[in-house]
């Protein structure tokens, strides 16, 4: 894709294997929560074999500005299934957030509806990462996903949209955030914070770059 700039897959990801147990999804409905509605409308979407957290720093932080509604999908199920199991949540939503593989999905979700994005820490190519869990696993809360190649494959990329803004943690250990300031800086807004993780560390200092980014 040209926005990668001669980028393969793997120039976005650091050479060394992520945690085996990263990743790893439940192979049952997609869990939602929602919280009573104040402001603004926000879905937040988790990534990779993730579950909904309601306590969680991100949502907590976020709950000051907006009412959120968290998604936790399974990715195992394949691109299309995890379209269909989202689109009920998106019409409330004003502002569309997600995290790692939920910021790649967010990112598509806005190409489809229109609506704001921000990606925190997003993966840029899901086929190359989900690639690397291609069998039977359990993931860090025990729970057990299958992930076939073909699954893998049929996700597409991240596309770059001027409807969105990205932020980054650059001491991020599973993904590289260079490369991903790299391919995404001259296409759409990307904030980046010194040091941090995956998980993202400064949901609160980002906070009024998020308010900035959706209509009063």
């Amino acid at each position: 894709m040209p926005w990668l700039s001669g980028r393969s897959a793997g120039q976005l990801f650091r050479a060394e294997p992520l945690p085996t147990n990263y990743g790893s999804l439940e192979k049952t409905m997609p869990s939602v929560e929602s919280t009573p509605m104040t402001k603004l409308n926000i879905l937040y979407i988790h990534g990779f074999g993730s579950k909904v957290d309601p306590n969680g720093d991100k949502q907590v932080a976020l709950r000051t500005i907006a009412n959120v509604s968290a998604f936790a999908p399974d990715y195992s199920q394949g691109h299309k299934k995890v379209l269909a199991d989202v689109e009920p949540l998106l019409q409330q939503a004003d502002l569309l957030i997600g995290t790692s593989m939920g910021g790649f999905l967010v990112s598509r979700l806005s190409e489809a509806t229109g609506k704001p994005f921000v990606a925190i820490n997003p993966v840029l190519a899901p086929s190359a990462i989900l690639g690397k869990y291609i069998g039977s696993h359990l993931d860090h809360y025990g729970r057990p996903f299958t992930l076939s190649a073909a699954t893998a494959r049929g996700y597409p990329d991240f596309p770059p949209s001027a409807r969105g803004m990205v932020l980054l943690d650059m001491a991020d250990e599973l993904l590289d955030s260079q490369a991903t300031l790299d391919a995404l800086g001259q296409h759409m807004p990307v904030h980046t914070f010194a040091g941090g993780s995956h998980r993202f560390s400064h949901m609160e200092e980002a906070l009024p770059l998020i308010r900035a980014l959706t209509p009063n």
